[in-house]
């Protein structure tokens, strides 16, 4: 049975090999389109996304309107987080199931610009469940979580009792009423 099932790995990668291909248009324009609206640093000049024709080495490129690569490892950290997070959602997106998706937000080294940007048009729009875990740094209770309220349906706030070694949990986002 081992054998059959070693024998069923090489027709699963060439199945999620030809859906990639089928999806692979789809997910390159829904990032272009996403990041020339999300990523501040190069707003409205991502000429294409090309991504790879292979996951067991899914890769991705992106092009300047000039026609130049954008290089990954040139990117600043909260740059790389946003095209990160971009093609989650468009694999997310053109997939054929949809998960709940859970997110441990680095807002904080965001622009405002690019934390305007995530709140408002990245966040809403990812899942029908989007879990986000933030500190009251990163989505910030008076200056940001407004911008995404309407879509909020629950949230809780992490209490930690140092010095009993547990801890609460609050309904409510820091004390945002």
């Amino acid at each position: 049975k081992y054998d059959t099932l070693g024998k069923l790995k090489g027709l699963f990668d060439d199945i999620a090999n030809k859906l990639l291909l089928v999806k692979k248009q789809q997910i390159e324009l829904k990032m272009k389109q996403d990041l020339n609206k999300i990523l501040a640093a190069y707003k409205n000049v991502i000429d294409r996304v090309e991504l790879s024709e292979n996951l067991s080495n899914l890769t991705f490129k992106l092009f300047h309107t000039s026609g130049n690569e954008i290089y990954l490892n040139h990117l600043n950290t909260a740059s790389k987080q946003i095209v990160i997070q971009v093609l989650l959602k468009a694999l997310h997106e053109f997939g054929d199931y949809d998960p709940p998706v859970m997110i441990d937000t680095v807002m904080g080294v965001l622009s405002e610009e690019s934390r305007a940007n995530v709140l408002e048009d990245y966040f809403p729009e990812l899942s029908h469940q989007t879990i986000l875990l933030s500190s009251d740094s990163e989505i910030r209770p008076k200056a940001d979580f407004a911008k995404i309220e309407p879509f909020v349906s629950k949230t809780y706030t992490l209490i930690r009792d140092v010095e009993n070694q547990f801890t609460n949990i609050e309904p409510g986002y820091f004390g945002v009423k």
